[in-house]
């Protein structure tokens, strides 16, 4: 004869069930409680105000278990009103990626006009993203994102892959795609580079790494030097023989300002400009 179950062994068997169904509902099941340390908290814009967090999980299930999803609200509305944007974290990066490859500027949710837009959020990126983001030059302004992603697929993992666009919408024949790797992107670059001249562009296609902050401030001030230097008395560098009248340290800084590898020099002519010492000796 079997013993009738105690009241508390009955309740641990609903908190059990409880447990379970939660877990399966939150996208959790057989995964510990955290996500992968890898994993990315991705961005997704153009989903549908009317849309909760329940619609959500539908639309990203299929590419992985989902750890968390937050829609961001209008909390000045009563009650607080969707944005029309939302983060969501899945377990593993793998099912971050494979989600993006599928749905970003590829898949139109019901009522909007434009793809969804997804990618990582702003707190996961960090400057090691410079060193596998790639710069692609003379591409056919006929080129989606999607025909870009087909293209350098074969590399690798692709994080992020966005064409750059004008006012009016249409590509301005270049994009950035950034790999999981740095090897990824060298590889990309080996391969691809001049490799071929796509339908419309002039030249072969142009494949590098993306400029760095470093490498635009860089050019920033040379194109302040040149500015500056455009700025000197038209009659000295239009005759050769003013050349003599510029004062040698001018000369010196203006030498070394000139090569990319010491643009403090550059600051030394600001000074020189700014306290009115005489570029041009008296004769």
């Amino acid at each position: 004869m079997r013993c009738p179950k105690s009241a508390v062994t009955m309740r641990n068997e609903e908190l059990l069930l409880s447990n379970g169904t939660a877990n399966k509902m939150n996208g959790a099941l057989d995964h510990s409680d955290q996500p992968d340390p890898d994993a990315i908290k991705m961005f997704v814009g153009q989903i549908p105000r009317s849309w909760s967090e329940k619609e959500l999980k539908e639309l990203f299930e299929p590419y992985g278990a989902v750890y968390q999803i937050n829609v961001l609200r209008d909390r000045s509305q009563n009650p607080p009103q969707s944005k029309g944007c939302c983060f969501v974290t899945f377990y593993t990066r793998k099912a971050a990626l494979e989600a993006q490859n599928a749905l970003h500027n590829i898949k139109t949710l019901p009522g909007m006009h434009h793809p969804i837009q997804m990618k990582p959020a702003d707190s996961e990126k960090s400057n090691a993203v410079e060193d596998r983001k790639l710069f692609i030059g003379m591409v056919s302004k006929k080129c989606n994102e999607n025909d870009i992603r087909v293209m350098f697929s074969p590399f690798g993992q692709i994080e992020e892959c966005r064409i750059l666009r004008g006012p009016d919408g249409l590509s301005r024949g270049c994009a950035f795609v950034t790999f999981s790797t740095r090897a990824m992107a060298q590889n990309a670059i080996k391969a691809m580079h001049q490799s071929q001249t796509m339908e419309g562009c002039s030249s072969p296609i142009v494949v590098k790494f993306a400029d760095t902050q470093k490498d635009k401030e860089q050019r920033r001030l040379q194109q302040q030097l040149a500015q500056q230097m455009q700025q000197l008395n038209t009659a000295t560098w239009g005759n050769l023989t003013g050349l003599g009248g510029l004062t040698p340290q001018y000369l010196a800084l203006l030498q070394q300002a000139t090569s990319s590898s010491n643009l403090g020099a550059f600051s030394g002519i600001q000074q020189m400009a700014g306290r009115g010492r005489p570029l041009v000796q008296e004769i």
